[in-house]
């Protein structure tokens, strides 16, 4: 199957990756025919598939809208890169310590003692939670 394409209106860049895109189940042929180029597709095992000259053409409009998109971008694209290449830190702040504040770590230590108070009292624990397997259960037995 050929198709014909106008390069006015598509880049050749722009055919050649709609061609690539398509090329997984295909051989692609590119040609310069009297002005135009000849996209020549050919099955890898066997005919080309049916509907697979809608399938280019709508991957010709897609490549075409991925290239104009790149083409208004590239200024951002660019300083992008610049940016990332060409790294200067900004003003190296002092480095907040990470942790808590007197004030919190008098608040924990607080309230792991009124935590350990209450399991030792074994305050407001009807099952049991807090005991250990030999508490509730008394030793282990030999079978």
């Amino acid at each position: 199957m050929t198709i014909l394409v106008d390069p006015e209106k598509y880049s050749l860049q722009t055919i050649r990756y709609a061609a690539y895109a398509l090329s997984g189940d295909n051989h692609v042929l590119l040609e310069s025919r009297k002005g135009r180029i000849a996209v020549t597709f050919s099955g890898k095992a066997g005919p080309a598939p049916a509907g697979l000259k809608k399938l280019f053409l709508r991957e010709l409009e897609d490549e075409k809208f991925r290239e104009r998109l790149f083409a208004e971008n590239s200024e951002l694209h660019y300083w992008m890169i610049k940016r990332a290449v060409n790294y200067v830190p900004a003003e190296t702040k002092p480095k907040e310590e990470f942790g808590l504040t007197p004030e919190q770590e008098k608040e924990l230590e607080q309230l792991i003692a009124q935590v350990e108070s209450e399991i030792k009292l074994g305050k407001d624990d009807p099952k049991g939670i807090t005991k250990t397997w030999e508490q509730k259960y008394g030793k282990k037995a030999r079978r």
